[in-house]
């Protein structure tokens, strides 16, 4: 005899709800999937998801989140492969790679602030991408605040939470044979590919998009770090006090993720067909200006150099202001009057007959005297939100190519004119039995476990392994290729002949007997052909806090 079971009659309707909910969701997926395909421009396809979200979204339905994951895993769906292929060094020693599979004949321009350049991959399913403001829990998973195209956007920016750049959690291949490297993305499972490591959060939940900040780490109008637009950069700090910055905003976190610049490579590649950033969207490695003030002045808040000196300097750039002592940036007395403020203007002034440039900064209303010959200006690590009216995704506000701004890849902002440091991953100098140099890289995948020292939370990377001979000295080097690695950007070999070649980035190298460095990555202003995504410095301590380091914001990984 059967048994007979009896549902509530309130949990019956509750289920007949979500069964009706998801048969609705599948059938406007479905019905906006056909329509993102037929679309040509980014700009149809934000105009669709904008209307998706619209007819759909009921928060007694459906968190935010749902419905992004809806979105990236259902509606952004397609047939394409994408790929690239660069040669080894071994094989030729340019960076120009060939893009391959459905990107073949794509070419991409950057953009600035006045001009689209061409991105044909903008609106494609594995290239769209989106803006949200977000909040890791403690328990792993996120929250999502604000989004793009439906909540304003200086919301989504404001870093009242983290901004993040969402995009799908493809399938990717990276593979090489003698001659090549081969990198490939697709929407499907297919043998050999993998999620990207960023796409999974700590409690091992794969989502369908991944999430990278889109700018450096700042400090919010209470003193909070957070991730947001026009917040001046936490530098001048270590990895260790990092860390512990990060901790006050929550136990779940601990700043950047090296998944970032493995990222911002893969799609310098995908995109544009090349081993490296330099030459394409250069970041900021040549803006290295440092001027006496021609007229001394009281009660100002503005420094008078000639017009020759202030024509190099760019308006919203940031600076500091001294009494010279030295070039250090470290040096106390070199940024005395104040450390890390925006030009506001350059105007043109007549003093005794002669013209000069006046350049203002945004002091906060508190003025200072200087005096001319002895008080100092330098350029200083950028703000955030640079490039946030860049008309594409790539790009830089003036000229990605000058060097002197950050960049832009994917709306995600690097390269501010400070190192990066990267919080989950721990370098290591070691001797061997014979006595040659080795350096390699640990990461911890739980950013409630990051720490400063090497212990059970760190996973040595199979390949991220350098070894210099007994007697090496301290050196820049330049890169030829990065590992294959499925989240970590490395060093194959360091025995570039310069930066124009290889991967177009330079190697700090300054191999030690033993010790944990942190990982200080893409560079500084005044780096030239060393600076790039993957610009690796090898010597700084965890306990190292210097002008030209600063801190970064996680991802949704970890």
């Amino acid at each position: 005899m059967s048994e007979t079971i009896n549902i509530p009659r309130d949990t019956t309707m509750q289920l007949l709800v979500k069964v009706h909910r998801d048969q609705i969701a599948g059938e406007m997926d479905l019905k906006y999937k056909e329509k993102v395909a037929a679309a040509t421009s980014k700009a149809e396809v934000d105009a669709l998801f904008a209307e998706w979200w619209k007819i759909q979204y009921n928060q007694d339905l459906f968190t935010k989140s749902e419905m992004l994951e809806r979105w990236f895993g259902n509606v952004l769906a397609d047939t394409r492969v994408h790929g690239v292929t660069t040669p080894r060094y071994s094989k030729s020693t340019s960076m120009i790679g060939e893009l391959t599979d459905d990107s073949t004949g794509l070419v991409c321009t950057p953009s600035t602030e006045s001009t689209a350049g061409s991105d044909p991959f903008a609106h494609l399913p594995q290239f769209w991408c989106l803006e949200v403001s977000a909040e890791k829990n403690t328990d792993g998973s996120h929250t999502i605040y604000y989004v793009e195209h439906i909540d304003d956007t200086s919301d989504v920016r404001s870093g009242e939470h983290l901004c993040w750049v969402l995009q799908k959690n493809t399938y990717k291949r990276e593979y090489q044979d003698k001659d090549y490297k081969y990198l490939k993305t697709r929407c499907t499972p297919a043998p050999g590919y993998k999620r990207w490591k960023e796409g999974t959060d700590r409690t091992g939940k794969v989502h369908e998009y991944m999430a990278h900040p889109k700018y450096y780490a700042g400090i919010d109008a209470d003193g909070g770090i957070t991730c947001g637009t026009g917040l001046k950069p936490v530098n001048r700090t270590s990895h260790q006090t990092g860390v512990t910055r990060w901790r006050g905003r929550g136990a779940q976190y601990s700043g950047a993720s090296g998944s970032l610049p493995k990222f911002l490579d893969a799609m310098m590649r995908l995109k544009y067909g090349r081993k490296g950033n330099s030459g394409k969207i250069e970041g900021c490695v040549n803006y290295n200006y440092q001027y006496t003030v021609a007229v001394s002045e009281t009660g100002v808040e503005r420094v008078i150099l000639t017009k020759e000196q202030a024509a190099n300097l760019l308006v919203g750039s940031a600076v500091m202001l001294g009494i010279q002592s030295g070039s250090d940036r470290n040096t106390a007395s070199n940024y005395s009057i104040f450390d890390g403020k925006l030009i506001t203007a350059i105007e043109t002034v007549t003093i005794e007959e002669k013209e000069y440039s006046a350049v203002y900064v945004d002091n906060g209303g508190k003025t200072f005297d200087t005096t001319a010959g002895s008080t100092y200006l330098s350029t200083s690590p950028y703000y955030s939100g640079w490039n946030d009216n860049v008309l594409g995704r790539d790009g830089s506000r003036y000229s990605p190519t000058s060097g002197k701004e950050p960049g832009m890849i994917q709306g995600v902002e690097f390269m501010n004119g400070s190192y990066l440091i990267v919080s989950d991953e721990l370098w290591q100098w070691s001797t061997d039995a014979d006595g040659n140099y080795n350096f390699d890289c640990f990461k911890c995948y739980d950013q409630s476990k990051v720490g400063s020292a090497i212990n059970e939370n760190y996973e040595q990377i199979t390949g991220a392994h350098l070894v210099y001979p007994a007697g090496t000295g301290g050196a820049w080097t330049y890169i030829t290729d990065n590992i294959i690695d499925d989240d970590v950007l490395w060093p194959e070999a360091t025995t570039a002949s310069g930066s124009g070649v290889g991967v177009g980035a330079g190697f700090n190298r300054y191999p030690a007997a033993s010790g944990v460095r942190a990982a200080w990555c893409f560079g500084r202003l005044n780096y030239g052909g060393h600076g790039s995504v993957s610009c690796r410095y090898s010597s700084n301590w965890v306990s190292s806090a210097i002008w030209n380091g600063s801190l970064g914001a996680p991802g949704l990984e970890g």
